[in-house]
This record gives structure tokens, sequence and C-alpha cells, in this order.
């Protein structure tokens, strides 16, 4: 069985169709969305409002959650105070753009999913089990990685929040940052996902990037009001961000 996993879309509707086309074409059976619907891009609405109508099972991002409840700040670590304080605008844009049925969904979002595929414990979330806004990045030790399969005892985790891409395995447990749809790395601005195979007995994890159209999400962000760093800017290692992951 094929699933893929897509997260951190960011309000950017061109990324979002370029993805679920190309889902489409490669014949994946089912399709997870790991949270950050919102937040960034120039087209909340309409990304929330495509994945309610193809019913796509979702988790609550810090931006949704942000949003959805009407926050100050995101959660979100910045590398700069300029561009947290460009952040918080456009979260607080957002959340005046959007509809209230729309923001009344992304309130409703689970913070986890827990999901049996192919015989297969599957744990989705977006930063961490516990936090919304806790960064498991590629970089983490390996014993925070192995804490979280003792604690959770699932066969695959799956994540967003970093916008990086990658599979790591510790123990009997597949870790998949799942890349981000609408926030391209630097020198790529393609619409990243992952792809899960459940096989026997295995589990494999590759990834896609999709091309979209670029310049018509420039257009809007400058229609918007917004700047196009927004899309361009990673999350950034904060100090104040606990190295491990926390449990209270």
């Amino acid at each position: 069985m094929r699933i893929a996993v897509m997260g951190d879309i960011h309000a950017n509707l061109p990324a979002l169709r370029a993805v679920l086309d190309d889902v489409a074409k490669i014949g994946a059976e089912a399709l997870y969305c790991v949270g950050d619907v919102v937040g960034r891009g120039p087209h909340p609405n309409e990304v929330v409002e495509e994945l309610r109508r193809l019913e796509i099972p979702t988790v609550q991002g810090n931006w949704d959650e942000a949003v959805g409840m009407d926050r100050e700040q995101t959660g979100a670590a910045f590398a700069t105070a300029e561009a947290e304080a460009e952040a918080n605008e456009s979260m607080r844009w957002t959340a005046e753009t959007m509809t209230d049925e729309n923001r009344a969904w992304l309130r409703q979002l689970p913070q986890t999913m827990r999901l049996t595929i192919a015989g297969r414990s599957v744990y989705l979330f977006h930063g961490s089990p516990l936090k919304e806004n806790e960064y498991l990045w590629s970089s983490r030790p390996s014993r925070v990685l192995a804490r979280i399969a003792s604690d959770e005892a699932d066969d695959l985790f799956a994540f967003g929040h970093t916008h990086e891409a990658f599979h790591r395995v510790v123990g009997q447990a597949h870790f998949v940052a799942v890349g981000s749809v609408g926030c391209g790395t630097d020198g790529d601005a393609r619409a990243r996902y992952a792809v899960v195979y459940f096989g026997e007995p295995d589990i494999a994890v590759g990834f896609r990037s999709v091309d979209y159209d670029h310049v018509s999400v420039v257009r809007d962000m400058a229609t918007a009001g917004r700047s196009v760093d927004l899309l361009r800017e990673p999350p950034a290692v904060h100090p104040h961000l606990p190295t491990e992951v926390t449990r209270t």
C-alpha cells in the first residue's frame, strides 16, 4: 500500500493543487496532512475549502491553532525579530481574512492522529507528539526519537513544522519529516511531500518535489500586501526552544 503525507501548505493554493495532481498521478491510495494549513501565504480560505471539499484527514499545526484561536503569536521560531514581526502580521491578516466557518474548522482540528495502515500503527502530528510548536530537526539526537518511539510504540511517525524532508529509522520506528508544500527550501521553491510504501516486511519512504506557478503566488502576495519572503523564510532554531522533547 502507498500513501502520501503532506504538510506546511501555508495558504499556498497553486502549490497545494500541484501536489494534489501529483498524488493522483502516482496513484497513492490515501493522502494525509500534518498541519500548518494557513499562515504566511495569500490563500487561507481557498486552501481550507479545498481540504474540506476533499475531506483530507488533517491535524492542527501551530499556525492553524494561532489563527483559529486568535492568538497574538504563532509559536514558530524565526531567525530575526523582523521575520517574526512579519509572521505575526501575516497571522493577524490571515485571521481577519478568513471566514468564521473556516476559522472554526481550524479550531476543531485534532492535534494528533493515530491510524492503522496495512497493519502498521501510524502517528501523525505537526511538531512533536505533545507540542505543535516543537521542532524535530534532522539534527536531533537519536535518543530523542528513541524516547518518542518507546513512549508511543508506533511503527511510523510523520510530522512537519521544520519544513525539512527526511527519513530516519530509530530501532524499529520510522520518523518522516514530510517537507513543506507551500514554502520552498533555499534555492528550491518546489512543493515537497512524502510518499510511504507499506510492504512486507519493510516500510519505504520517498519524497517528491513538484513545480507550480510561483509567479501567480508572488502576485497574490503583493496584492495582499504581504512580503514574498514569508514563503521563503525557513523556520529557525531558537535559543529558547528545548533541545529535547519535553514531557509534562
